[in-house]
């Protein structure tokens, strides 16, 4: 390894010892070859500990955080930890591409500079193109789901001085969201680089945290909302922003509230839980920010049922 790294996987864990297992030896393939990996345990027990002596690689550090700080706190701490210029965040279980860190250090190359380099789809750009955004445009064009359908923080690299100046990853009391803005932030404060290409994907299972906790669904949307119209406010960020952020929230609520229900309608069936998504939602709906998706969640909610409806009259 080089004197200073160049980028830092940084990590939370929680007694979850054959994920972190996995993600770790999966990190361990990437092709380039100046990197570090940080590992923020959560565990009071150090569950951890043993998976990373086990693999004993001189690019793994590990740190017991000695008490459960929560997730925010704990991704923070590996962010302070690190050492490269550049940090990944990852969860234990999300898998990342061999290639994420050649691919991204060449973008760095070519066009130095920017504060977040990624793999991100853009709806408008050929498979593998490359496009600069500049940090005036960032938001709206990051944040808007119908130029970028899909973005993910463990398939970027950012700058983690930019991160450290943000005061890491924002903690409103809920994660959900807090990637988005961590992205959307330090991109507006000093540009990115973007690849259509898709670099890092979700793990779905039984143990996920967004299968439940739904009051963090609140709590994250009214949460990056306010972190979003503050930095907006304070950076003298466009009006047509905030407009985007709204729009980023129907659409992210769309899409979460109708996994929820089809999980618990068709993967594991739990009509109170189904019930629990709906309050969930309806809550959501009741601020003002937010007004403007009831129609058309009501109309896929109609659709939702009456598809639902049949399926129950097939099988009859």
């Amino acid at each position: 390894m080089e004197k200073r790294p160049w980028a830092a996987f940084c990590m939370s864990t929680y007694k979850r010892p054959a994920y972190l297992e996995s993600q770790l030896k999966l990190l361990l393939t990437q092709t380039f070859s100046n990197y570090e990996i940080i590992v923020s345990d959560n565990d009071p027990e150090s569950s951890g500990e043993h998976v990373v002596q086990k693999l004993n690689n001189q690019r793994i550090r590990y740190f017991k955080n000695g008490d459960n700080l929560g997730m925010i706190n704990s991704f923070n701490k590996s962010i302070e930890r690190a050492t490269a210029e550049f940090v990944v965040m990852v969860t234990d279980d999300d898998p990342v591409a061999p290639e994420l860190l050649k691919e991204m250090h060449q973008q760095y190359n070519d066009s130095p500079g920017s504060s977040v380099y990624a793999g991100f789809s853009r709806k408008f750009l050929a498979a593998e193109q490359i496009e600069k955004i500049s940090a005036e445009n960032f938001i709206s064009e990051i944040l808007d789901p119908i130029k970028t359908p899909w973005l993910l923080w463990s398939s970027c690299v950012i700058r983690r001085d930019v991160l450290l100046a943000l005061n890491g990853i924002p903690n409103y009391g809920s994660p959900h969201l807090a990637d988005h803005a961590l992205i959307a932030m330090a991109g507006s404060l000093g540009g990115g680089v973007i690849m259509n290409k898709r670099f890092s994907s979700l793990t779905s299972h039984d143990t996920n945290f967004s299968k439940v906790n739904f009051g963090y669904y609140v709590d994250g949307c009214k949460g990056f909302y306010g972190e979003m119209k503050k930095f907006c406010s304070e950076n003298n960020v466009s009006r047509q922003s905030m407009d985007v952020v709204k729009k980023h929230l129907y659409h992210w609520l769309i899409g979460n509230m109708f996994n929820l229900k089809r999980y618990y309608t068709v993967s594991a069936p739990d009509e109170d839980m189904v019930r629990q998504v709906e309050r969930c939602a309806d809550e959501i709906m009741q601020f003002d920010f937010m007004k403007g998706v009831t129609l058309r969640y009501k109309l896929k909610n109609t659709i939702f049922h009456t598809k639902k409806m049949l399926r129950l009259l097939k099988k009859a």
